[in-house]
C-alpha cells in the first residue's frame, strides 16, 4: 500500500488561522514541513481517509489525482475531517460527456468527466451528517455504508477494513481503521483519545506494518478526547509488548495542534528520541 499524507494538522491548521504566537510565526516564516493542513490521507490514490477543507488543494500540490477514489473512510464528522462541500462539486451532467469538449463548455458545470462510484463509510454520526446535508447522493455518484466497531468489511479494490471505536466526543462518535491489503496492515487512528479495554483487545489482534496515530496535544497532557506524546509512547509500548508490530513497523504522528506541538523543525528530534516519527504534508510511505 502507498500512503500519502495530504494534511497532518489539527482543526485550526498550522499555523493557526488567527494566531501570531511563536509557533505560528515560525511556521509562516520557514514554511516547508512546518505548514500543516487539516489531517487527511490517501491509499494508492483510491481510498481517501477523511476529507478536510484543504484536501484537494494539497492533492493538486503533491501531484495526487483523487478522481479515481472509490472509498472514503470517515473517522468522524467534524468539519476538519469531513467537509461535505467537497462532495457537492461531484455534480455533472453525464449525458454531456459524449459531446465534443467545445460543446460541453456551453453547458458549464463543475465536472466534465465521468467518475467511478464512491462509497462513504462512517459511523452513525457520519451517516446522520450525510442525511442532514440533503444532497442527492445518487446524482453525485455516491453511496453510503454505516460501519460498526469490530465488524470488518470489504471495500472496493480488495481492502479489508476493521473499525475501532475511539473516545472523542459522544460514545461511538469517532473510529479508527485497521486496513489490510495484499498481506500488509495499517492502523490509521485519528481523534482517538485513549481506547477502552474492549478496543485495546481488538487492536491486539492485528500485526501492523505501519501505525499512524494522532498526536494532537503533543507536549501538553492528555485532554479532550485527543492524544499527547506521553500517551503516544504508552500506545507504542502497548503494541510492542503485545507483539503487534511487524519487522520494520514504525509509528507516525499526525493531526498536530499548533500550540502543543512545536513546529516540525523543532519537534521532529523530540519525537524521534521517543521512538516515533512525525508525518508531514506530502509525505508518502510504502507499507
Amino acid at each position: 500500500m502507498k500512503l500519502t499524507f495530504l494534511g497532518t494538522g489539527a482543526g485550526e491548521g498550522y499555523p493557526g488561522l488567527w494566531c501570531r504566537c511563536p509557533h505560528c510565526d515560525y511556521a509562516r516564516k520557514h514554511g516547508g514541513k512546518n505548514l500543516r493542513a487539516n489531517s487527511c490521507a490517501v491509499i494508492d490514490d483510491r481510498m481517501l481517509l477523511d476529507m478536510g477543507p484543504a484536501c484537494f488543494d494539497n492533492a493538486a500540490r503533491f501531484g495526487v489525482d483523487l478522481t479515481n477514489v472509490t472509498s472514503l473512510l470517515v473517522t468522524h464528522p467534524h468539519e476538519d475531517h469531513l467537509y461535505l462541500q467537497q462532495l457537492h462539486w461531484r455534480q455533472g451532467n453525464d449525458a454531456d460527456f459524449d459531446l465534443p469538449y467545445r460543446d460541453r463548455l456551453t453547458h458549464g458545470g463543475p465536472r466534465f468527466t465521468d467518475l467511478p462510484q464512491m462509497t462513504v463509510y462512517g459511523n452513525a454520526f457520519t451517516m446522520k451528517a450525510l442525511e442532514d446535508w440533503g444532497e442527492d447522493l445518487e446524482e453525485l455518484h455516491l453511496s453510503r455504508r454505516e460501519i460498526r466497531e469490530g465488524e470488518s468489511f470489504e471495500a472496493e479494490g480488495g481492502y479489508r477494513v476493521t473499525p475501532v471505536r475511539g473516545n472523542h466526543g459522544a460514545s461511538g462518535f469517532a473510529h479508527s481503521y485497521v486496513i489490510q491489503h495484499e498481506g500488509r496492515t495499517l492502523l490509521y487512528a485519528l481523534d482517538t483519545g485513549t481506547y477502552d479495554a474492549d478496543m485495546l483487545e481488538l487492536l491486539k489482534s492485528f500485526r501492523y506494518n505501519q501505525i499512524v496515530m494522532e498526536g494532537t496535544t503533543g507536549l501538553n497532557e492528555q485532554y479532550g478526547g485527543h492524544m499527547c506524546l506521553e500517551n503516544n509512547k504508552r500506545m507504542l509500548a502497548f503494541f510492542r509488548e503485545n507483539g503487534c508490530m511487524a519487522e520494520g513497523c514504525e509509528m507516525y504522528l499526525t493531526h498536530m495542534s499548533t500550540h502543543w506541538c512545536p513546529p516540525h523543525d523543532w519537534y521532529e528530534a523530540i519525537a524521534e528520541a521517543e521512538g516515533v516519527k512525525l508525518a508531514y504534508d506530502g509525505l508518502t510511505i510504502e507499507i
